[in-house]
């Protein structure tokens, strides 16, 4: 009996050895990986199985872990491009108003020159304007500091007013509007400040970019629960592989040759979270030179 209890004793601690061991060993493997942010995992080979569901455990940790690290590596680098392109976009039109300003301080300056310069003043002037708005617009929307006030909006009469307020800036490029609105009103639920500002955006987006085409429409359509509005345009259109970036803060694409028509690239940001606060859903297809459409998709008013 007393051989058979040593012997028990034995092997207990033969295992319990062995148990520290491994448990060692996964403890220095487990810092190995870390510190050299591997994609080595911990094997499960000749573990029990109390170690080998930790083991798992923590390999699912380490995945998680990488997935995080990457997507702060991809923050980070898309913030220090954003920050560029920012400085870039104040930089621009004010370097355009100081260099335009000493020229007009030239006392022999003839006066057809003088009223050009003021021109050009102006029009810096006004897209560094623009731009802080929708900075600051999208600031307040990120911070949740603007207020949405959803209730009963006749979504026709909005598009109505925004074609008027655009009429003459498409008869000066040339641009045939098609639209399709329907005769009946149609009523959504949003927030009249937002809707307007979603529908001023997308229109000046397909006038921007889609001038090429010559045509741009806008049509509107109700589902059971939801209205669709779909704004479009035949002009130079989105690529492909640009596409899942387009809602992305301060994306241009360089999409417009002309650069006074160029945007802040912040308008289709700043669209997609008033709709999603809305409680609707925007989308993009594109297929250049042919068809290239925004569909707003928001909840209908009974």
């Amino acid at each position: 009996m007393n051989y058979l209890l040593v012997a028990v004793i034995i092997i207990l601690s033969i295992l319990l050895v062995n148990d520290k061991i491994k448990t060692k060993r996964i403890s220095l493997k487990l810092k190995n990986i870390l510190k050299e942010s591997s994609m080595e995992r911990i094997k499960l080979n000749n573990l029990s199985e109390d170690k080998r569901e930790l083991a798992k455990y923590i390999n699912n940790l380490l995945d998680e872990y990488e997935r995080i690290s990457v997507d702060n590596k991809n923050y980070k680098e898309r913030h220090k491009r954003m920050m560029s392109d920012i400085s870039h976009d104040i930089r621009t039109p004010i370097t355009a108003i100081m260099g335009y300003v000493d020229l007009l301080m030239d006392n022999t300056l003839e006066e057809h020159k003088k009223e050009e310069y003021i021109s050009v003043i102006h029009e810096s002037g006004s897209a560094l304007k623009e731009l802080m708005e929708e900075f600051f617009e999208l600031a307040k929307l990120e911070g949740n500091d603007r207020e949405i006030k959803i209730e009963k909006i006749n979504i026709s009469e909005i598009i109505r007013q925004n074609l008027i307020t655009f009429m003459n800036e498409i008869n000066k490029r040339e641009i045939v509007p098609e639209i399709n609105i329907g005769e009946e009103e149609v009523f959504v639920l949003a927030d009249k400040s937002a809707l307007h500002r979603v529908i001023t955006n997308l229109i000046s987006n397909s006038l921007k970019y889609g001038y090429e085409g010559k045509v741009m429409g806008i049509e509107l359509s109700v589902h059971e629960k939801q209205v669709k509005i779909i704004i479009w345009d035949r002009g130079k259109g989105i690529e492909k592989s640009q596409i899942p970036h387009i809602f992305e803060r301060l994306y241009t694409e360089e999409r417009s040759r002309n650069k006074k028509l160029r945007g802040s690239g912040l308008g289709l940001t700043i669209v997609k979270k008033l709709v999603e606060d809305m409680q609707g859903d925007i989308a993009v297809s594109s297929i250049p030179y042919e068809k290239t459409s925004f569909m707003v998709k928001l909840p209908k008013a009974d």
